[in-house]
């Protein structure tokens, strides 16, 4: 089977999606499977460090134009969520079509059987990827999530105009490039998800969760902490509001003054200045440690020393470092809404209701608090997030076999069909 993989963004240094998209084309390699490559020309040198020929003779690059150029800087000042639902969406069009005539004459010339498109994400997202002379397969996606109803207040009345009118408006782009509507099958990460594909699409539906962990890298037996003080608490995300970090770093004063414990906060973003002031006014500069990004090669060892992961996102329809987290015996505390109260289960960590922002900051800090003083449920929750990680196509070795019994089932369909 020849497959074509189509994502804008490839990487290994990157977060998101194009991480997802480096790990599917990893391990579909791994089963030496001839696979082509169409991305962005900004991954070129990233690329190089892993890609197996040197000389990238699979991968064809799409070039940054002009006019892609000039919108994304004169866009600067909209809000962040209308910045990515709406201008990327724009941003992401023209890249489409430039790189669907690239599929197109992969199929034609190199007999191309399928091709797979793991990204965007968003249900919403436009795809290009039609008639192109192979089946085509979009997925997984995640989203068509909003902030839980206490934290609604958090999108601004532009961005919720904006955004209202942006999923309209994606409504008739889908009848313009209808990707997705002509996609032989549809991966989605869940229910909400599939509630959010575009009307009209006539591809089969398949469920598998977006994210995932490789076991060979994070697969390693939890330390048993015995100590009720000094726990270690982590968080390992991008510094933005929607992602709840300003709320942990309201629940950690609460834990700071009542237990031993640090937090470890690894990440950037908007909010860092806010982070640190927040910080400075709880006096907690010796308690909790701001590291910036850290390598993703280089997280696992710090990770491994510490002792539960808080994942407080507000809009999270993924949660690649849960799952990471899990994958080395970390209990979990996380939101009751969407993609944490997806991975997390009574058995493996806390999961804390988005009733209020009081509330959330006070349920938050109960949960730091109950975990900090009970060295035997995290083991027993640690041992019980190692069981879970494997279930549900949640590591990457079985996410990608069942990706690949789906793109053989759509490509024997096609056959069938024809």
């Amino acid at each position: 089977m020849k497959i074509v993989v189509v994502s804008e963004n490839v990487s290994k240094s990157m977060s998101g999606e194009a991480l997802l998209a480096f790990q599917f084309i990893r391990f579909m390699q791994k089963r030496d499977l001839d696979v082509e490559l169409v991305c962005h020309e900004r991954v070129r040198e990233d690329l190089k460090t892993f890609w197996p020929d040197p000389t990238l003779k699979n991968v064809h690059f799409v070039k940054e134009s002009r006019l892609q150029t000039l919108i994304w800087k004169t866009t600067g000042w909209l809000p962040y969520r209308v910045r990515d639902l709406i201008v990327n969406q724009v941003l992401h069009i023209i890249t489409q079509i430039r790189a669907r005539q690239v599929v197109r004459d992969l199929v034609r010339d190199k007999g191309v059987d399928v091709v797979f498109e793991p990204a965007p994400i968003t249900p919403k997202g436009i795809s290009c990827m039609y008639d192109v002379g192979a089946p085509v397969v979009i997925g997984p996606m995640c989203g068509g999530l909003e902030f839980p109803p206490a934290f609604r207040f958090m999108d601004s009345w532009f961005s919720r105009v904006a955004v209202r009118w942006g999923r309209v408006g994606s409504h008739f782009l889908h009848r313009i490039f209808p990707g997705k509507l002509q996609a032989d099958a549809l991966i989605v990460a869940n229910g909400c998800t599939q509630k959010a594909l575009p009307r009209g699409f006539r591809g089969k539906v398949y469920r598998v969760v977006e994210s995932g962990v490789d076991l060979s890298q994070w697969d390693e037996s939890p330390t048993r902490r015995e100590s009720v003080n000094g726990t270690r608490f982590i968080y390992t995300g991008r510094f933005v509001d929607w992602k709840g970090i300003e709320y942990l770093v309201d629940a950690f004063a609460l834990v700071a003054a009542q237990t031993d414990a640090t937090l470890e906060l690894v990440g950037d973003g908007e909010l860092m200045p806010a982070i640190r002031s927040t910080v400075a006014k709880h006096c907690l500069q010796d308690r909790v440690r701001i590291h910036g990004w850290i390598k993703h090669d280089a997280l696992p060892k710090l990770m491994g020393e510490c002792d539960c992961m808080v994942m407080p996102s507000l809009r999270e329809c993924g949660g690649t470092a849960m799952l990471e987290a899990m994958a080395i015996g970390m209990p979990l505390i996380g939101t009751a809404w969407a993609g944490p109260k997806n991975y997390i289960n009574s058995t493996c960590g806390l999961l804390v209701e988005p009733s209020s922002p009081k509330a959330f900051v006070d349920g938050l800090a109960a949960a730091m608090i109950q975990m900090a003083r009970s060295p035997q449920q995290r083991w027993d929750m640690g041992r019980a997030a190692q069981e879970r990680v494997r279930q549900d196509f949640f590591d990457w070795d079985a996410k990608t076999e069942r990706i690949i019994e789906i793109l053989q089932e759509v490509v024997d369909r096609r056959m069938r069909e024809n």
